[in-house]
């Protein structure tokens, strides 16, 4: 275990050890993956003593969140609800308090789980993540950060410094809905859906291997929520242990319908 207080040791050590290395701040998802014996690092880099990496800030339109900022500290945090409501919204979704009081937001995106609320929000905000070596430091979209389930694009020798959430346009109407066998479980299907005028961004977490995203034009609750039946129908949606592919579609309808109808109901001072 390697401790470390500055973000130059991090990159330092990373550099070192490549693959060989994974960083640990609340190790909520780090830790199950260690007891699967999922990864096996040789090195593990804790950065709960780096200061620079606990920043909440808003700047140029963007929410940006470091990688040591824990997901309570983002869920309490006085200025969410106006910056980025979706988010405000699905904390009480995930996992459970003792969870969200020590994993990280940005360790959450670092785990890639299909399935994960805060996964989705950055797909469907179409946030970004900062990544950073000794030598370079590069801003990937969610689209391209994310490529398949526990995958990133992330190099064996970057860390991810933040997330980067855009701030919510006021006109904005925000809906979430999620399915789980038990509460605090990942999610068999989560929905999340934007309305920005006739414009509607909707992204699914649980059906594939990504969180998957859609645009549609819709003027009305029944032209949404027939783009919404039109798509369950048309689209992949995966299968396995936990869910039919047949129960996700009928999740995908169900939820998405309801988080469109909250989004419709949307009030930016939060009454709805």
């Amino acid at each position: 275990m390697h401790q470390v207080n500055s973000q130059l040791e991090i990159l330092n050590l990373l550099d070192q050890y490549g693959e060989d290395a994974r960083i640990i701040a609340g190790g909520q998802t780090l830790l199950p993956v260690l007891a699967m014996r999922v990864a096996s690092p040789d090195h593990l880099i804790d950065i709960n003593k780096v200061v620079e990496l606990k920043n909440i800030s808003l700047s140029d339109g963007l929410l940006q969140v470091g990688a040591g900022v824990r997901q309570a500290e983002l869920e309490n945090w006085s200025g969410l609800h106006k910056a980025q409501p979706l988010l405000g919204m699905m904390f009480p979704w995930i996992a459970h308090t003792p969870i969200r009081n020590r994993g990280t937001v940005c360790g959450s995106i670092a785990h890639a789980d299909p399935s994960a609320e805060l996964v989705l929000a950055l797909a469907v905000l179409e946030g970004s993540v900062i990544l950073v070596s000794k030598k370079k430091r590069r801003i990937v979209k969610a689209k391209d950060f994310f490529v398949g389930a526990l995958q990133t694009s992330r190099q064996s020798n970057e860390l991810i410094e933040a997330v980067q959430f855009p701030i919510c346009n006021p006109e904005a109407g925000f809906g979430f809905s999620e399915y789980g066998y038990r509460h605090g479980d990942f999610a068999v299907v989560a929905v999340a859906a934007i309305k920005q005028g006739d414009s509607w961004t909707i992204g699914f977490g649980g059906i594939d291997d990504v969180a998957q995203t859609y645009q549609c034009v819709a003027s009305s609750l029944n032209e949404v929520n027939q783009f919404i039946d039109d798509l369950a129908a048309a689209v992949e949606v995966r299968e396995d242990p936990t869910a039919t592919s047949g129960l996700r579609r009928h999740l995908m309808r169900s939820l998405g319908k309801r988080a469109c109808q909250q989004a419709i109901d949307f009030k930016s001072d939060g009454i709805r």
